[in-house]
């Protein structure tokens, strides 16, 4: 199909493609670079806002929108496509979240135009779209098959063809010349819909800005075909023909945006003369709809917009690709830049006397990261020579009048890295955490801090070993080497609490530090001189002396005794029941330490058994490694202390079905049992669960034994009530099969009112995060589901990501994904199912539930 256009500016087109013939596809932005220099608005010269424009430079704009997409979640693929580009590693969430999308979807989407855009992103996270939401067992979707031989592509609005022949130009597929669908079958399906004037439209009629770029785009990976190429140069004309005297297509960011992605997709520079009008290039045009967030409006003065942030990214990470002179086809995938480059890495700045700035940074690299915390922050950097550091925060170098200075130190996997390259040579890798401090010829850094009990109670004295590190140069071997000492003369601080360290890096704390959530801190600051020591932070839990727990005690024949009472160890919590149940406790010391050898008259070697105990925590039995005296109990926790022989189990699971049972109606009750095994390979009790046979399960005045699949059957039913299931393994003159066991059971009539349905809800962190949510039963709404009930109860607590049927936490109270790791996150169980395998917000609750979300290092 032969355009004819008759502008001077199809002239230079001419021209510039004759460049790009011989020096390849890619064409160098001409002129000054605004990812370089910034470029002027345009909108009114004299204005604060124009100058403010003017000192804003693409890259920092790129970076800002990515923060505020990453801020909120990625809520869509086209977000993803953008970040990918960019170089930001993608959270492992969505990609969890697309798979299910696939997976729940069994491959097979309604509009092209949706296989298209799941294709990129599935591009955007590194995977293979010919073969993606499968398994270990079983072969992903084909979704690329789906495109080429989708039967509704011709006859439709121009977005078809144009994103189809986009997917299939991402990467590098075999697609069969018989397809119904090849790449040229698209492209003349496009340039079927191209105006005379050398735009496009959505359906019929006069050419459209956005249309007309995304088509540019579609064709830009064609320029070898003649007809798509013209086709491509007419279209690059009329976009320069169309703009307004503001550089743009009307009140626009996206038309705008869609621009820039056409043009930098066919190699030509949005910011050059041919895109200025009026003193404002496309550039221009589009940041004028920046805010001061980061994000972009739909139109000028307007807020934020979702869709106008995403495509004002787009355009921005493809204007910076045409800028280095890589691919700018931001959609091909084939031959991108390098994916997932930038760390989300923590950064910490310290001055000379205090912290000067904290934050996260994505970054390649450790300047890159202080940079990014710098514009965050408005935090002041003095960096001449563009590698070396020689003021932060209006500190400069030889402050001290020595060799004082700027230094930095990364830790990873727990250790420091004494770095032997300056800031920007120094490649970042996930879980990279920064320091940038100002030292000087004595400065070390905290090797580690040792507390002298795992866990603290107030009224505990404790203390706290503090050691330091430097590193020392080996003339011989011309390296540095690690120097560990104990770090004296440092302070420590806990709360209000300050304890200098001896020679020893000792500092006791003498049973005055009350319960709570503290940060203990490590400081060396020294009047008119650099530190002595980097400052250094790190969490510290100091739990309540006494907690709330419940405790039952069950004896070879039948209960001794159970109750709720507050106690700081399994043992005290025994004694004080005792005390308030009229039962005597029997404590004997032996050299291996303090056990129960008889209680309420029972004693040890009765039918050759003893005494033991297991705690309830966390939505599992916790079968202990020490004694009851050594036990500490946790908020919450349910204490079982039962008689027992070497067969003797405790009943794990009882499971009514159905599970809400009517009156007169059949259900059985199905029991199973928990033991813990010696492994002499890891010296660990590993639990081993089975089915309860031939135990006997008791309900009302109905009594059943449990089969060899520990199925107790009711065929009988029981009138509506409020029963306890009781679970007994008595035996004659013998310690019991399992430790008496009970659970409750509503069976409600038609015309009685429904017990209202309760789910009870815990949240535990990392091992220093500790529980941020203790056990709490609480009334469940219609539908409520294992996400809406966390978001009832912590609210702004929890940030989360991803669309409706695809929820994924990132953080609750503080603790993000990865912050324990690279694979580390949060998860959720309950009792009736240990690994969930939907979305938090798709997995209703049923009544009695016990709900259990976690953060798991995920190895």
């Amino acid at each position: 199909m032969k355009k004819i256009v008759t502008s001077k500016f199809f002239v230079l087109g001419l021209a510039i493609f004759m460049v790009i013939s011989i020096f390849g596809t890619s064409l160098a932005p001409a002129g000054t670079i605004f990812a370089e220099a910034g470029v002027s608005t345009g909108l009114d010269e004299s204005s604060d806002a124009a100058a403010q424009a003017e000192r804003i430079n693409v890259a920092d704009a790129t970076y800002t929108a990515a923060e505020f997409i990453l801020k909120g979640g990625v809520q869509s693929d086209w977000q993803a496509i953008g970040l990918a580009q960019a170089g930001y590693k993608l959270p492992a969430g969505y990609r969890l979240a697309l798979e299910k999308k696939v997976k729940d979807a069994e491959g097979i989407f309604a509009n092209v135009t949706d296989y298209a855009r799941i294709v990129l992103a599935v591009r955007a996270v590194g995977a293979d779209p010919t073969n993606f939401g499968g398994s270990g067992t079983t072969s992903g979707y084909n979704l690329i098959e789906k495109i080429y031989n989708h039967d509704k592509i011709s006859g439709q609005t121009l977005n078809n063809p144009v994103y189809a022949l986009l997917a299939l130009d991402s990467g590098k597929y075999n697609i069969p010349y018989n397809a119904k669908w090849t790449a040229d079958k698209l492209i003349a399906e496009i340039l079927s819909k191209q105006n005379q004037d050398g735009g496009f439209a959505l359906t019929t009629g006069a050419s459209e800005p956005d249309m007309t770029a995304i088509a540019l785009t579609a064709l830009a990976a064609h320029k070898l075909n003649p007809e798509a190429y013209t086709a491509g140069l007419q279209a690059v004309s009329w976009l320069s023909n169309a703009q307004d005297s503001h550089g743009g297509y009307g009140d626009s960011a996206e038309s705008a945006a869609q621009a820039i992605l056409g043009l930098t997709s066919f190699g030509v520079d949005p910011s050059g003369l041919e895109y200025t009008k009026n003193k404002v290039n496309l550039i221009g045009n589009l940041l004028s709809y920046r805010l001061a967030d980061g994000s972009f409006a739909h139109s000028r003065g307007g807020s934020s917009n979702i869709l106008a942030t995403e495509q004002g990214l787009q355009a921005l990470v493809a204007y910076n690709l045409l800028y280095k002179g890589s691919n700018s086809k931001l959609y091909d995938f084939s031959k991108s830049s390098v994916q997932n480059a930038l760390i989300y890495a923590p950064v910490t700045v310290e001055g000379p006397k205090s912290t000067l700035a904290q934050g996260y940074g994505y970054a390649s690299n450790v300047l890159g990261a202080l940079e990014k915390l710098a514009l965050q922050t408005n935090l002041p950097i003095t960096n001449p020579s563009g590698a070396y550091v020689t003021g932060i925060g209006n500190i400069p170098a030889g402050s001290y009048g020595g060799y004082d200075g700027w230094m930095y130190a990364v830790s990873r996997n727990s250790q420091w890295i004494n770095p032997d390259v300056g800031m920007s040579d120094f490649a970042l890798k996930d879980s990279d955490q920064v320091l940038v401090y100002y030292a000087g010829d004595d400065t070390k850094l905290v090797g580690s801090v040792t507390v002298s009990k795992a866990s603290l109670k107030e009224g505990d004295s404790f203390t706290v070993v503090v050691t330091s590190k430097t590193w020392k140069w080996d003339a011989v071997t011309n390296t540095s080497s690690p120097v560990t000492a104990k770090a004296s003369g440092v302070q420590v601080q806990i709360g209000n609490r300050i304890v200098t360290t001896n020679a020893k890096g000792e500092a006791l704390f003498s049973g005055n530090v009350p319960a709570g959530d503290y940060k203990l801190t490590v400081t060396g600051y020294r009047e008119g001189k650099a530190p002595s020591i980097a400052k250094y932070t790190q969490d510290l839990k100091v739990i309540p002396k006494n907690v709330t727990a419940s405790l039952t005690v069950e004896g070879p024949q039948g209960l001794i005794g159970e109750g709720t009472l507050k106690a700081s160890n399994a043992l005290e919590a025994l004694q004080q029941l005792g005390l308030s149940n009229d039962f005597k406790v029997d404590i004997t010391k032996s050299s291996y330490g303090n056990f129960v050898s008889g209680i309420h008259g029972v004693t040890q070697g009765l039918y050759d058994g003893w005494w033991s105990f297991v705690v309830w925590r966390s939505g599992e039995w916790i079968y202990p490694s020490v004694g009851m005296d050594a036990f500490e109990l946790q908020e919450s926790d349910r204490v079982l202390v039962y008689y027992a022989g070497e067969t003797t189990q405790v009943v794990d699971t009882a499971v009514v079905s159905s599970a809400q049972p009517k009156p007169g109606e059949a259900f059985t009750v199905t029991v199973s049992q928990k033991k813990w095994v010696w492994n002499k390979d890891t010296f660990t009790s590993d639990p081993v669960t089975s089915p309860a046979a031939g135990v006997q399960v008791l309900i009302g005045d109905q009594k059943a034994i449990t089969n060899a699949k520990g199925v107790a059957a009711f065929d009988q039913g029981l009138p509506a009530n409020t029963y306890t299931i009781i679970v007994t393994g008595y035996a004659k003159d013998s310690v019991p099969s399992v430790a008496r066991y009970t659970q409750s059971l509503n069976i409600a009539s038609d015309v009685i009112a429904p017990v209202k349905a309760t789910a009870t809800i815990s949240v535990v962190g990392d091992n220093k995060k500790g529980t941020i949510l203790n056990s709490t039963t609480v009334s469940l709404k219609e539908g409520e589901t294992a996400y809406s009930l966390l978001i009832s109860q912590l609210g702004d607590k929890v940030v989360s990501s991803g669309n409706a049927g695809s929820k994924y936490v990132k953080s609750i109270d503080g603790l993000s994904e990865f912050d324990g790791g690279p694979s580390s996150g949060w998860k959720y169980k309950t009792n009736r199912d240990a690994d969930p395998s939907i979305s938090a917000d798709s997995y209703i609750l049923e009544n009695g539930d016990l709900l259990y979300w976690y953060y798991s290092s995920g190895e």
